[in-house]
C-alpha cells in the first residue's frame, strides 16, 4: 500500500458531526456495561483498544501490519471471542446510530427547506411541474401507482430477532433524546433506556443455537409489518396527500394506498423441503390472526373515539340494521358485555359506535377463529357471516362512517384514525401480507408426467414443446377432470398436489402470485394454470414466470410471445401480465455487467411485446440486498430501468434478509423508503428516459460479452477456482450459521452453478474481496480503451442512467473491499499451489478499482458521496480487526479437521468466535454483506 493519501480507500480528514457524537455515546455506554457486567471487563476493554485500527488503509504499511498480526496470532481463543464480541456489538450500535442519523438528516431537511430534499415528494412534484407537466397528469399518475414490497425468506439476516428488537428500542430512545423540550427527568429516563438496552444486548446470546424454521421466519417478517410498516404507511400517505393538496390542488381519495406488502415466507418452496403444504396453511392462518389482532385494537379505539351523534341518513340506516342483527345473534350480544360502559347498550343516537361495536365483535370472532385454526381445534364451528373474510366488508362500513363525518362538517375527525384504517385495509387487507407461492418448474412437470403415464397418454417429459403446449391447452379448455383422487405418485408429486389443494382452500385474498422459478418454456407456465384448474381452485393465483439466467432472460420475450398467441391464455390473463426477473442467478451465471445488460434488454423487449398485445405489464424485480444480487439505491434502480418498462405505474420488488430491517426497521426509515419508490415511479412513468443511442447499445453489447468471458473463464473454466473459493472464504463453515430454513444448494452438487446466490455472495463479502460484483468489468473497460471508445463510455457514464447507476454501484462495493485483508485470507487459508490464483484475483481487484476511478474521474472511491465515505471510515476501524480475527479462527478451526472433513474435537469457543465474526463483518459491510 502507498503512503497516506495515495490510496483510493483514504478519504482525507472527515469533519465529525452528530453521528460521531452518537457513536461515542454508544462506545462509552458499551464500555461501562462490560466493565460492570464482566469480572475481567477492564482487561477486555484494554485489549480491544490495542486492536482497533484507527489508521486508514494507506497508513497500514507492511511493517505496521506485520506487528499488528503478531497481536492477532497471540490471542487465546477466549480473548479472540471477547474482542470479536465487543467489536461486533460496536458495529451493531454504529448501524443503529447511522440509521437514526439518516432519519434525523431527513427531518432536518424538512425543518430547514423541505422543497430541496432530494427525491422527496415535494421536490419531485415541483420538478415535474417545472418541466411543464400539468397537475392532472401528475395526480392521475399517482392514483395509478401500485408498489408491492415482497418480503422474502432469504437467509441473509444473520442477526437474531432479539437483538433487532433491542436495536429498535435504542433507535427510539435516540430519537426521543433529539427532542430539545425534554425535562431533566425525561432525558435521564431515555439515557437510562439506552443503557438498559445496550447492557441487555451484551448479556444476550448473539449466536443462534438452533436451526431457523419457516414459522420463525414468518414471525420475523410479520413483526416488521406489525411494528413499523403498519404505522409508517398511513403517515407516509398523509405526507403525500399534503403535497398533492399544496401543489396539485386536490387531496388523494380516502381509499388511496399505493404501497402494498406481500411475502414469500411460508410460500417459497423452491429447493426448500421444509416448506410444506401444511406449513403454507399455518403461516397463512398466522398472518390473518395477526391482522385481526391489529384491526381489533384499531376498531376498539374507534368505538370509543367516534362518540359523535351527528350523522347522515346512510349511517343511520346502517346502525338500525346493525341493532336488528345484534338482537338476533347470541354470540355478538354476549361480546358487548366485555365493556361495562356499554353494558346497558349503546345509545341509539351514537350511530358510529353502534356500527363500530358490530365490527369490533365480528373482528374478535375472526381473531378467535384463526387462533382455533392454528391450534387445530376442529370442534368449534363458525357460521357463515360471523367472521370477516373479505376486507371490502369492513371498508364499506368505514367508508360510510367517513362520508357521514365529512357531510356533517367533521372532516378533521374523519381524517384521523378512521382514515388511517381505511388506507391500512386497502394496503394490508385482512391478510397483512399476501403470500406468494414459489416452486421450481420441473416439480410441476413431474406432476403432469405422473398423470400422463398413469392415464396411458405417454411420457410427458419426453414430448417436444409443441406437443406439451397442445396437450396443456386442450386440458385447460376441457371440462372433464384430469387428476384422479387415487393417483399413485411419489411423495414429491403428492406434496406439489397438496400445495395446490391448500391454495384452493384458503380464503380468497390470502395468496398473491404463483412464481415459477427456472421458467424456460410456455409449457412451464401453462402447467401451473392446469394444476390450479385440476384441484378446483375457484380463485386461481396469477401465474408469474421467473426468468433467471442470462439465456432465459434473452429468450423470455419469445416465450411470452408464444403464450400471447394462444387465445386461451390471452383471454385468461384479462389484459394483465406479471413477469419476474432474477438478478441473483443471472449475475452468478454471467457476471454483474452482462446480467445488468441482459436484464435491461429483457425489460425493453417485454415492454414492447406487451404493448403490441395490449397487455398491461408489471415487472417483478427479484433484487437482493447486495449489489451482486441486484441491490442498491431503490430510487436510482427504478430510474435506471428502460423507458416504457414502468408505463403501467405498477412494480413489485423483493426486500430480502438484512434489507428488511435496514430499510424498514424504523418508522422514519420506512417512510423515506416509501417516498423513494413513489417519487422514482412517478418520474419514470411520466418522464421516462429516452432509449440509449444505438452506438451505446453496440458498445454495451461488446462490453458485456467481454466481461462475461472473463468472469466465466475464472469461475467456470479454471479448475482451481472451486478449491480457491472453498478455502479462501467461509463457505464451508456456513453450516454453523442457523440463518434460514433453506438449504444452501438446490441440489447436492459441487459446482458453483448449483450453489445458491446468497452463500456465493456472502462468502466473498466476508473475506472483503466481493469478487462476484466486479470480476470481468476491468476487462470490459480495457476493451473499450483498446477500441478507442474512451469518449463514448465517458459520455455513457454522464448521460445514460442505466450505465452510470451500474458503474456507481460497482464503485460503492469496491469502497468496502480491502486487498490487504483479502491477501491475508489467501496467505493463511489457501493451499500453496492455489495461492497464485488468489494473488491474481486480488491484483484484478486493484486493477478494476483503478479502471473504475479513471472512468468516474474520482481520486477516491465514492468521492462525491461524503456521507458514505464517513460511514465506511467509521465502520472499518472496528470491522477490519474482526476480519483478521476471522482468518486466525478459520486457520485454528481447519487445523483440527481430518482428511474426511470431520472435526471430532473442536473448541466450541472457536465456533462461537467464527459466528460472531460473521455477525460483525455483516454489520460492517451492510448491503454488501
Amino acid at each position: 500500500m502507498g503512503l497516506a493519501g495515495d490510496s483510493p480507500y483514504d478519504f482525507g480528514e472527515i469533519k465529525p458531526d452528530d453521528l460521531d457524537k452518537s457513536i461515542t455515546k454508544f462506545q462509552n455506554i458499551l464500555s461501562n456495561c462490560i466493565k460492570d457486567l464482566e469480572s475481567d471487563g477492564e482487561e477486555i476493554i484494554k485489549l480491544v483498544k490495542t486492536l482497533i485500527l484507527t489508521q486508514s488503509p494507506g497508513e497500514r504499511t507492511t511493517e505496521f501490519i506485520e506487528e499488528y498480526l503478531k497481536k492477532i496470532t497471540n490471542l487465546s481463543n477466549t480473548e479472540a471471542l471477547n474482542v470479536s464480541r465487543v467489536l461486533s456489538h460496536l458495529l451493531n450500535l454504529i448501524n443503529v446510530a447511522e440509521q437514526h442519523h439518516l432519519v434525523r438528516s431527513v427531518r432536518e431537511s424538512f425543518l430547514n427547506n423541505e422543497d430541496d430534499l432530494k427525491y422527496s415528494c415535494e421536490n419531485t412534484i415541483q420538478q415535474l411541474l417545472n418541466q411543464g407537466l400539468d397537475k392532472d397528469s401528475i395526480y392521475n399518475a399517482l392514483l395509478q401507482q401500485k408498489i408491492e414490497l415482497v418480503l422474502t425468506a432469504h437467509p441473509t439476516q444473520i442477526m437474531r430477532r432479539t437483538i433487532i428488537s433491542k436495536n429498535s428500542a435504542m433507535g427510539e430512545a435516540l430519537s426521543s433524546l433529539d427532542n430539545q423540550q425534554l425535562t431533566v427527568f425525561e432525558r435521564e429516563d431515555y439515557e437510562k433506556k439506552l443503557i438498559r438496552e445496550v447492557g441487555g444486548s451484551w448479556l444476550t446470546d448473539e449466536v443462534r443455537r438452533s436451526k431457523v424454521t419457516v414459522e420463525m421466519e414468518a414471525q420475523g417478517g410479520f413483526s416488521v409489518i406489525e411494528q413499523t410498516l403498519w404505522h409508517a404507511l398511513p403517515k407516509f400517505i398523509k405526507i403525500l396527500n399534503r403535497c398533492c393538496l399544496k401543489y396539485l390542488g386536490k387531496e388523494l381519495p380516502p381509499t388511496f394506498a399505493n404501497i402494498h406488502v406481500a411475502s414469500w415466507v411460508g410460500g417459497d418452496r423452491d429447493g426448500n423441503h421444509n416448506v410444506t403444504a401444511e406449513v403454507t396453511k399455518q403461516v397463512s392462518y398466522f398472518s390473518r390472526w395477526i391482522a385481526a389482532t391489529l384491526y381489533y385494537k384499531e376498531i376498539d379505539a374507534l368505538l370509543f373515539e367516534l362518540s359523535m351523534v351527528r350523522h347522515n341518513k346512510t349511517l343511520e340506516d346502517l346502525a338500525r340494521r346493525s341493532i336488528e342483527k345484534r338482537s338476533g345473534t347470541v354470540k355478538l350480544r354476549y361480546l358487548t358485555t366485555l365493556y361495562k360502559e356499554f353494558k346497558e347498550g349503546i345509545p341509539s343516537k351514537e350511530c358510529y359506535r353502534i356500527v363500530m361495536a358490530e365490527l369490533r365483535d365480528k373482528m374478535l370472532l375472526t381473531k378467535r377463529k384463526y387462533e382455533d385454526l392454528i391450534a387445530a381445534k376442529t370442534d368449534i364451528q363458525y357460521l357463515p357471516g360471523e367472521t370477516f373474510e373479505n376486507a371490502d366488508d369492513i371498508l364499506q362500513v368505514l367508508q360510510i362512517c367517513y362520508d357521514s363525518l365529512v357531510e356533517v362538517g367533521a372532516k378533521e375527525v374523519a381524517d384521523g384514525r378512521l382514515l388511517d384504517n381505511i388506507r391500512r385495509l386497502k394496503s394490508f387487507g385482512l391478510t397483512l401480507s399476501k403470500m406468494d407461492i414459489r416452486q421450481e418448474s420441473t416439480r410441476h412437470s413431474d406432476v403432469i408426467n405422473c398423470v400422463t403415464e398413469y392415464l396411458g397418454l405417454g411420457t410427458y417429459k419426453d414430448w417436444d414443446e409443441q406437443k406439451k403446449v397442445s396437450f396443456l391447452i386442450g386440458e385447460l379448455e376441457s371440462k372433464r377432470p384430469l387428476i384422479p383422487n387415487d393417483l399413485p405418485c411419489s411423495n414429491e408429486v403428492r406434496e406439489v398436489l397438496d400445495t395446490f389443494k391448500v391454495a384452493a382452500s384458503l380464503p380468497n385474498g390470502s395468496l398473491g402470485a404463483y412464481v415459477i422459478s427456472m421458467c424456460r418454456n410456455p409449457s412451464d407456465i401453462l402447467a401451473v394454470h392446469l394444476l390450479q384448474k385440476a384441484v378446483g381452485n375457484k380463485n386461481p393465483q396469477r401465474v408469474v414466470p421467473l426468468f433467471e439466467t442470462a439465456a432465459d432472460l434473452d429468450s423470455s420475450p419469445k416465450t411470452m410471445e408464444e403464450l400471447f398467441l394462444q387465445q386461451w391464455y390471452l383471454k385468461t390473463i384479462n389484459g394483465e401480465q406479471e413477469i419476474m426477473l432474477g438478478y441473483s442467478d443471472s449475475a452468478k451465471d454471467s457476471g454483474r455487467l452482462m446480467s445488468c445488460w441482459e436484464l435491461f434488454k429483457a425489460q425493453e423487449r417485454l415492454a414492447s411485446l406487451t404493448e403490441r398485445f395490449n397487455v398491461k405489464l408489471t415487472l417483478f424485480h427479484g433484487r437482493g440486498g447486495t449489489a451482486a444480487r441486484g441491490g442498491g439505491n431503490s430510487h436510482e434502480g427504478i430510474m435506471s430501468q428502460p423507458g416504457g418498462s414502468l408505463k403501467s405505474a405498477s412494480t413489485r420488488v423483493t426486500i430480502q434478509g438484512e434489507m428488511i430491517d435496514s430499510h424498514y426497521g424504523q418508522i422514519g426509515a420506512s417512510i423515506r423508503n416509501f417516498e423513494l419508490y413513489t417519487t422514482a415511479l412517478l418520474k419514470q412513468s411520466l418522464t421516462p428516459p429516452p432509449p440509449p443511442k444505438q452506438r451505446w447499445r453496440e458498445i454495451m453489447e461488446q462490453l458485456s460479452i467481454t466481461s462475461c468471458k472473463k468472469y466465466r473463464s475464472v469461475v467456470r473454466d479454471n479448475p482451481l477456482f472451486i478449491q480457491y473459493f472453498r478455502t479462501s472464504t467461509v463457505q464451508p463453515e456456513m453450516i454453523y450459521l442457523n440463518i434460514g430454513s433453506r438449504p444452501s444448494k438446490r441440489v447436492a452438487a459441487i459446482g458453483i452453478e448449483h450453489l445458491r446466490a446468497i452463500p456465493w455472495v456472502f462468502s466473498f463479502s466476508q473475506n472483503r474481496l466481493n469478487l462476484p460484483v466486479w470480476l470481468g468489468i476491468q476487462d470490459a473497460i480495457l476493451e473499450a480503451k483498446s477500441k478507442g471508445w474512451d469518449s463514448d463510455i465517458n459520455e455513457m457514464y454522464k448521460e445514460w442512467p442505466f450505465f452510470s447507476t451500474t458503474i456507481d454501484l460497482v464503485e460503492m462495493v469496491l469502497l468496502k473491499t480491502d486487498p490487504q485483508i483479502s491477501s491475508r485470507y489467501n496467505q493463511m487459508l489457501v493451499p500453496t499451489d492455489v495461492q497464485p490464483l488468489g494473488v491474481e484475483m486480488i491484483n484484478e481487484l486493484t486493477k478494476t478499482t483503478n479502471a473504475i476511478l479513471e472512468l468516474t474521474k474520482h481520486k477516491t472511491l465514492q468521492q462525491d458521496n461524503k456521507i458514505l465515505q464517513h460511514f465506511v471510515s467509521i465502520r472499518r476501524t472496528f470491522m477490519d480487526p474482526i476480519n483478521y480475527i476471522q482468518v486466525e479462527t478459520l486457520k485454528r478451526l481447519r487445523s483440527t479437521r481430518k482428511p474426511d472433513g470431520t472435526n471430532d474435537e473442536v473448541d466450541p469457543i472457536l465456533i462461537d468466535t467464527l459466528i460472531i465474526t460473521f455477525n460483525g463483518i455483516s454489520a460492517g459491510m451492510k448491503n454488501t454483506g
